[in-house]
C-alpha cells in the first residue's frame, strides 16, 4: 500500500488547481464530522452510500490504508484511497482480495470488453482451479497486457480503408529517388478515438460502472 501512496502523491502533486479541489472536495465528502481524519464508521458509509465494491468497505481493507496505524484515515491515506478507486485497481476474483502489485487478467473478458477479471500472483500460481470460465492460458500479468496494448490496436480501433486522392495519386507513381517513400500505408490504423469508444475502452472503476478515462493520453486525477 506505501508504494501506491507514493504513485497517489505523484499524481496530486503533478496535478492542476482543479484535479487537487476535486479530491479536496472528495475528502470533505467523507470527513462529515470536519476534524481532517476519517474514522471507520465515515469511511464505511461512504463505501455503503457510492456502491463501490463490498470488498472494499470492510475493517480489513480501512487497516490496509491506514499505514500509520492510527486509527483514522488522513488526508494522505485517503489520498490513495481517491487513486484506487479512480484507477481501477482491482480485487482479486478468486480470493477476493486488494491486489497492491502484480495481478494477471483474463484477455479473453479483456478483448471482449467485458467486465475484466483479474487474480493475484498467489492466485495465479495456485494449481487448483479457478473460478472462472477461462483457463490460465488466456491470463496475462499487468506489464504483459500493456506491453501487448502498446504492439496492437486496441479492439475498438478501427482499420480505416479510405484512400484521399492525393493518396490515390502518390501511390500510383513508382518513386525512383531510392530513398523511403512518405507514402502512407494502405488500411493503416486510425489512432482518433470518438467518444463512445473512449467509454468503451475505459476501465470500470469499482463501482459496477465504466469509468470516462481515456485509452490515449496523459493520466491524471481527474480523468482518471
Amino acid at each position: 500500500m506505501e508504494a501506491l501512496r507514493k504513485v497517489a502523491l505523484a499524481y496530486y502533486n503533478s496535478g492542476t488547481d482543479e484535479e487537487r479541489r476535486l479530491f479536496n472536495q472528495f475528502f470533505q465528502s467523507m470527513d462529515k464530522d470536519g476534524n481532517r481524519r476519517v474514522s471507520y464508521r465515515e469511511f464505511a458509509d461512504f463505501m455503503s452510500l457510492q456502491a463501490h465494491d463490498e470488498n472494499m468497505r470492510t475493517r480489513d481493507f480501512f487497516d490496509k490504508l491506514n499505514i500509520n496505524r492510527s486509527g483514522g484515515l488522513d488526508s494522505m491515506e485517503v489520498l490513495t484511497l481517491y487513486y484506487i478507486l479512480k484507477s481501477g485497481r482491482p480485487i482479486c476474483g478468486q480470493c477476493k482480495t486488494f491486489v497492491t502489485n502484480e495481478y494477471f487478467t483474463c484477455m479473453k473478458c479483456f478483448e471482449r470488453q467485458t467486465a475484466a477479471y483479474s487474480i493475484c500472483l498467489k492466485c495465479f500460481r495456485d494449481k487448483g482451479g479457478l473460478d472462472h470460465n477461462h483457463a490460465r492460458s488466456y491470463f496475462v500479468d499487468n506489464f504483459s497486457l500493456l506491453e501487448s496494448l502498446r504492439k496492437k490496436p486496441l479492439p475498438n480501433h478501427q482499420v480505416s480503408s479510405r484512400i484521399t486522392p492525393s493518396q490515390r495519386a502518390d501511390t500510383s507513381r513508382p518513386d525512383h529517388s531510392g530513398s523511403p517513400s512518405n507514402t502512407p500505408a494502405v488500411g493503416r490504423v486510425s489512432s482518433r478515438i470518438t467518444p463512445s469508444q473512449r467509454t468503451a475502452t475505459s476501465r470500470p472503476d469499482h463501482s459496477g460502472s465504466p469509468s470516462n478515462t481515456p485509452a490515449v493520453g496523459r493520466v491524471s486525477l481527474t480523468k482518471l
